[in-house]
């Protein structure tokens, strides 16, 4: 499994993706639409060499974006927009805005990264989609 770079784990009704997920090394693209997510694990963000995760139809909101470890802990951690090589993150379907992903923590890293990669694509003559992450 060290290997394996795609993983489409979509529509199994899964509640909580598992620690273990930091042993998929290689993970480029991890697909967990339409299951029962309300967050995702910190180890999520070992996964260095990961570039797409989408997580279309689950149940990831916030209450507030005053976000504390212990009391409001963050839905996605900041290590998975921070420690990752993450460029294509859609959250279509769920229950967040883009004005509170914006006060995510290590969101405007991501950002950055997705728009220095995009360019590069815009520049070449790809039509890139540079919403947020699918939402409003």
């Amino acid at each position: 499994l060290c290997r394996l770079e795609k993983l489409d784990l979509s529509d199994n009704n899964i509640a909580a993706v598992p620690s273990e997920i930091s042993n998929l090394v290689s993970l480029t693209e991890l697909n967990l639409d339409q299951n029962s997510l309300v967050s995702l694990p910190p180890q999520l963000g070992q996964l260095k060499k990961l570039k797409t995760l989408s997580l279309r139809r689950n149940h990831i909101r916030v209450t507030s974006t005053n976000f504390s470890p212990t009391t409001n802990p963050q839905p996605i951690p900041p290590s998975v927009f921070q420690d990752t090589m993450l460029i294509d993150l859609n959250l279509h379907g769920n229950g967040l805005r883009s004005g509170e992903l914006n006060e995510f923590v290590g969101f405007d890293a991501f950002l950055e990264r997705r728009k220095r990669v995009k360019d590069k694509n815009l520049y070449g003559g790809a039509l890139t989609d540079m919403g947020v992450c699918g939402l409003d």
